[in-house]
């Protein structure tokens, strides 16, 4: 259509599509930019899943690359522009600003979702990637003396149009070139086993003839036990032409720039591990008196203009379904469920009643306590749909529905009351006489595997879960789809609390395997950074996994595919010579260690029964 239109060329400045480096079969993308010099972007890609310092520990060997890694996404830079000439990579997410467990989980460049602290986490290895394209060029706009793709050098015949996951072994390679001829860079991706060998050959490019090149290069460690990121972006070499011609060697499961540039001495191009200014703690773990979090929404001690500048949003809180703002009363301030069911959109995908999701996930044995308000003003046929909940422990949210927390306890205008676990009503009650004009205090708490829950100080549900139950996480909240309005809520820690200070993935540095385990990575995004370390017992070989940590207990998450044993070993003494791991759901625990003396203490596991499946480690307060 904008090739046949020249008025819609003129009005559409920019075209994008995404999730797809070819073009389409008339090769519109590549006429527009060829021939009207027209915007092409890649307007959705992904960002790498699972971080590189993960990646170089997964037993497929691709150290740095493989599906959807840095070296991935390279690779769809140079093939999206020689395919359908797409001139800007715009990530999904570059940086991830909200909590894990909801879709997308465990993609970015950058991972900021610990508000509180002020804690991110960069995947470096990742970023040098792309940092091989931006660095030894001069992105941008024409007015801003941008530099150009040198299409006749740009090439890649790697397979796959989304995914770039077979034939990685073929020519990938781009070139980009200064606007006066005076240097150009040259990007290659070798996301294969073996190495490659690349004949540069230099024509009408006088300035550039006898200049020297330096190639830099960002590679996977060479030992076991070297840090991950040892050998990113690093001047590997300096070559110089020799009748016109330059020989560039490209190592396995690499990427490596060939530059003009002298960037030998500038910091921004040399390597150095970006890492948080910030210390990462648990929220409210430093409390004196046992309160993990409280908001009255009143935000009193903040700049006047706090909350506008926030478009009213409450600190912490994340929307999955409605819109929860805080609204001026005659009351003081509350927190509103703003989305009635007349002015509900319909979105891309599904909608589901208005719920948010607050807290952290290292939070285990906790109360919450609300005080709330039913909307009796809003007129809808929906007899049971003016209700609210509280849902707890919370870690994986694909969905964004309220009964994505595995324990949820709901009270509707009606009286009835449901306790729901994994999304099955597992009990219901009633509560007479319930005034729904009134304000009321609604509290569920968890302790351990037993449940409680309360209506304006009355024992609604007492239930203690045998079934694989789930000990830590963070707290849903969710209405119908009515102006439910909520003047103060509290966390407050258990009787005896037993807060995550730490968690490490299975393929942190921190675990030490022995004996043959699988470890794989860019899996879903219910598995913490997509990860998962797995075992059979075996006499001869016996697989097992040790670590470190201060503390008074550990947990181990995962779920398991079939039925497994352990022998597990604190300090040099066997706690247990054969125990069975809960089956449990991804992201929960299947082992819970509590009651150690608080302190350092190391811990030995061995499988010696069955198959088993470990996706991290918590480190207990």
């Amino acid at each position: 259509m904008m090739i046949a239109d020249p008025d819609l060329r003129e009005r559409v400045e920019a075209l994008g599509f995404h999730y797809n480096t070819d073009d389409g079969e008339k090769q519109p993308f590549t006429k527009l930019a060829d021939d009207y010099h027209h915007e092409v972007w890649y307007s959705e890609g992904i960002a790498p899943m699972t971080m590189g310092k993960y990646r170089v520990r997964a037993s497929n060997g691709d150290g740095i690359g493989g599906r959807q890694s840095g070296l991935d996404v390279a690779n769809r830079l140079i093939k999206s522009y020689v395919k359908s000439r797409r001139s800007l990579y715009i990530f999904q997410p570059a940086v991830s600003a909200y909590y894990t467990g909801v879709n997308y989980s465990h993609k970015e460049l950058i991972n900021a979702c610990r508000p509180w602290s002020g804690y991110y986490e960069v995947d470096n290895v990742e970023l040098q990637c792309m940092k091989h394209f931006t660095d030894f060029a001069k992105a941008g706009w024409e007015d801003e003396g941008a530099w150009r793709y040198l299409t006749s050098a740009c090439d890649s015949q790697v397979g796959g149009t989304e995914n770039l996951d077979h034939n990685r072994q073929a020519p990938s390679y781009m070139t980009l070139m200064a606007p006066d001829k005076a240097n150009y860079s040259v990007i290659f991706d070798n996301d294969s086993p073996e190495a490659r060998t690349y004949q540069i050959l230099l024509k009408n490019l006088p300035a550039c003839e006898d200049k020297p090149v330096a190639v830099w290069q960002s590679v996977g460690p060479e030992h076991t036990g070297d840090a991950y990121d040892s050998r990113m972006k690093q001047l590997r070499e300096t070559v110089s032409p020799t009748d016109g011609l330059l020989k560039i060697i490209v190592a396995p499961h690499s990427i490596a720039t060939a530059t003009t540039l002298d960037l030998a001495d500038d910091p921004e191009v040399v390597y150095h591990r970006l890492e948080s200014p910030h210390e990462d703690h648990t929220l409210g773990i430093k409390s004196d008196d046992g309160v993990l979090y409280e908001d009255d929404f009143s935000y009193s001690g903040y700049p006047e203009n706090y909350l506008s500048s926030r478009g009213n949003t409450p600190r912490f809180t994340a929307d999955q379904g409605g819109a929860f703002e805080v609204v001026q009363t005659d009351e003081g301030n509350v927190m509103q469920q703003m989305i009635t069911d007349k002015q509900r959109a319909l979105d891309w995908e599904y909608s589901f009643a208005p719920n948010l999701t607050f807290g952290d996930d290292h939070w285990t044995d906790y109360e919450v306590a609300v005080s709330m308000k039913f909307d009796d003003q809003t007129q809808q046929n929906s007899p049971t749909g003016n209700y609210f909940g509280i849902g707890l422990r919370e870690m994986t949210d694909v969905k964004g529905r309220l009964e994505s927390a595995p324990y949820v306890f709901k009270v509707a205008i009606d009286g009835g009351c449901e306790l729901i676990k994994d999304d099955q009503i597992i009990a219901v009650e009633h509560i007479d006489g319930l005034d729904v004009s009134a304000t009321h205090q609604v509290t569920f708490a968890a302790e351990g595997n037993h449940l409680t829950a309360t209506f304006d100080g009355q024992r609604v549900f007492d239930y203690t879960d045998t079934d694989n139950p789930h000990y830590s996480g963070r707290v849903k909240l969710g209405s119908g789809y009515y102006h439910t309005q909520i003047q103060q809520l509290t966390v407050t820690q258990g009787k005896q609390p037993h807060l995550i200070e730490h968690r490490v993935d299975d393929l942190d540095s921190a675990v030490q395997y022995t004996g043959k385990w699988d470890h794989v990575c860019g899996l879903g995004n219910t598995k913490w950074n997509r990860t998962l370390s797995m075992a059979s017992a075996d006499q001869d070989n016996v697989p097992g996994f040790e670590f470190d940590f201060n503390g008074s207990g550990f947990s181990l998450i995962g779920a398991q595919d079939a039925g497994s044993r352990l022998k597990v070993t604190v300090d040099g003494a066997v706690r247990n010579w054969n125990l069975a791991p809960q089956v449990g759901a991804d992201r929960t625990e299947n082992i819970v260690v509590h009651g150690l003396s608080a302190g350092k203490h190391h811990v030995a596991i061995q499988v010696v029964g069955g198959r088993y499946t470990l996706d991290a480690v918590d480190f207990l307060k």
